[in-house]
């Protein structure tokens, strides 16, 4: 028989709740702390803390900088990472990936990044209905310094991943893939600079695309992203600007789907 759940006091909370609640300190408004502020802010014991503290950075969720602040380290990101896949993006997005791809009359796509292979992955897309238009199926995978879709999920991970992939070899799978390590860099410090990215013939002969990431509560980590390709001989400056405004909204709107705070910005 089932052991019962036992009720847990509210006024008596677990060292495990005030981890918890320690983590959660941590979001796009406040994404660094110093230990005095977070006891402060929490009201857990300074004995308390500071046990807490010590056992989340040798665990790798926090990190302690050199002033002495704390911010979420590489094991939080990559538990949120892992709780993203998780969750069918594809499903709870659907209707707003064929929302964009309406709107824009252009291929739309929906990417998650798998970061041990370095690749993005396609799990949605929403084809164009005109007779000449770009293509593409869904369980694509690309390299994550290649078109804009998949490098701007790149541009908002941890340095230490972005160094990681940018050490590997990079393939040319399109007449305009970059594959000078130098020249992808400076496009990923551009692209999370502006919050969105834009490429050119990198994926597909015959099509440029615009992408937006998804980012999480930290307003730093990107688990996805949307992008609308189109084929070049439809390129002009006002379609560009249109599309980008469209798509920076849909990854804005998405975010408030999936139940992030609006304290990341669409655009920076």
């Amino acid at each position: 028989m089932p052991r019962p759940r036992t009720e847990i006091k509210p006024d008596t909370p677990k060292v495990l709740e005030k981890a918890l609640r320690v983590l959660e300190a941590f979001d796009e408004g406040s994404p660094e702390w110093s230990e005095t502020a977070l006891r402060q802010e929490l009201g857990i014991p300074s004995t308390t803390l500071n046990r807490i503290l010590r056992g989340l950075e040798r665990s790798g969720y926090v990190l302690r900088r050199e002033d002495g602040r704390y911010r979420l380290g590489l094991a939080a990101i990559r538990l949120g990472n892992r709780a993203s896949g998780s969750l069918d993006l594809a499903a709870v997005l659907d209707s707003q990936i064929r929302a964009v791809a309406r709107e824009t009359n252009e291929l739309t796509l929906l990417a998650v990044p798998d970061l041990s292979a370095g690749i993005a992955r396609y799990i949605a897309a929403a084809e164009s209905t005109s007779r000449l238009r770009v293509t593409a199926e869904v369980g694509t995978e690309i390299p994550l310094t290649a078109g804009a879709t998949a490098r701007v999920i790149l541009a908002f991970q941890p340095q230490a991943v972005i160094d990681a992939v940018l050490g590997r070899r990079i393939q040319r799978i399109a007449a305009g893939t970059l594959t000078d390590p130098s020249i992808v860099r400076e496009r990923l410090e551009r692209a999370r600079r502006d919050c969105w990215a834009m490429s050119w013939e990198e994926t597909y002969d015959g099509a440029w695309a615009i992408a937006a990431p998804l980012l999480g509560d930290d307003g730093e980590t990107a688990f996805a992203s949307i992008g609308v390709a189109a084929p070049v001989s439809r390129h002009t400056e006002a379609l560009e600007e249109r599309i980008r405004k469209i798509v920076l909204e849909a990854a804005a709107r998405a975010r408030r789907t999936l139940g992030y705070s609006d304290g990341a910005p669409a655009s920076r």
